[in-house]
């Protein structure tokens, strides 16, 4: 028995459930979830394992391995998801290029990280020293610190010097720190959603669908 998180837990903010709708419909054959902790953003796809620093429960099959070092062959997967990973490191490139060297020709990669640039986000950052998501509290942060900070044009060229081609990009929310959650409910949690992709380098997460 699984006890670990559920989407009715992750759903209840709306940007957790448009940046996961988002990466679960790109979700294509043989796919790597990097940084997978449980499983849970890739769990429903039937072909899908998933990687991490150590062991954890998780819904799908799990291989602990460095995401700068990953432990396949070349050319082997169709798809490799790395969602709120890059951040983590303080070589997001060796990350990408690990990933392009597991992917198969034309094959996808899904990449989300939060918007650090994002305008009240650095507001935040310089008033209080953190925002609760892109720049955590460290108070609280422990053991997930983050390495790397990323606004939409750092993502951008970081793909592309990667070896990457872009093919879509996305916002999922606006980021609006402490007072977001009054967008949960109702006729405003579409419209919030909708706003994310209006300035996607206002948006909380930002979400690039990428191909080799």
């Amino acid at each position: 028995m699984i006890s670990v998180r559920t989407d009715k837990e992750m759903f209840k903010d709306c940007f957790v459930e448009k940046t996961l709708g988002i990466i679960r419909s790109n979700l294509q054959r043989k796919t790597l979830d990097v940084g997978s902790f449980d499983g849970l953003v890739v769990a429903p796809h039937k072909n899908a394992i998933g990687l991490d620093i150590k062991p954890t429960e998780s819904y799908v099959p799990l291989v602990v391995g460095d995401m700068q070092n990953l432990p396949f062959r070349n050319d082997v997967f169709d798809t490799v998801n790395i969602c709120h990973v890059l951040e983590h490191s303080e070589k997001p490139k060796a990350v990408l290029e690990e990933a392009k060297r597991v992917l198969k020709s034309y094959g996808k990669c899904i990449i989300v990280v939060p918007n650090a640039k994002a305008p009240l986000a650095r507001l935040a950052k310089l008033i209080i020293g953190y925002d609760g998501y892109a720049y955590p509290c460290p108070k609280t942060e422990k053991h997930w610190r983050h390495k790397s900070f990323f606004g939409y044009r750092d993502v951008e060229m970081l793909v592309k010097k990667s070896g990457f081609k872009i093919s879509r990009t996305y916002g999922s929310t606006p980021h609006f720190p402490i007072i977001e959650k009054i967008f949960n409910y109702g006729f405003l949690r579409k419209v919030y959603c909708v706003l994310g992709d209006i300035d996607k380098r206002r948006s909380k997460d930002l979400i690039f669908i990428c191909r080799t």
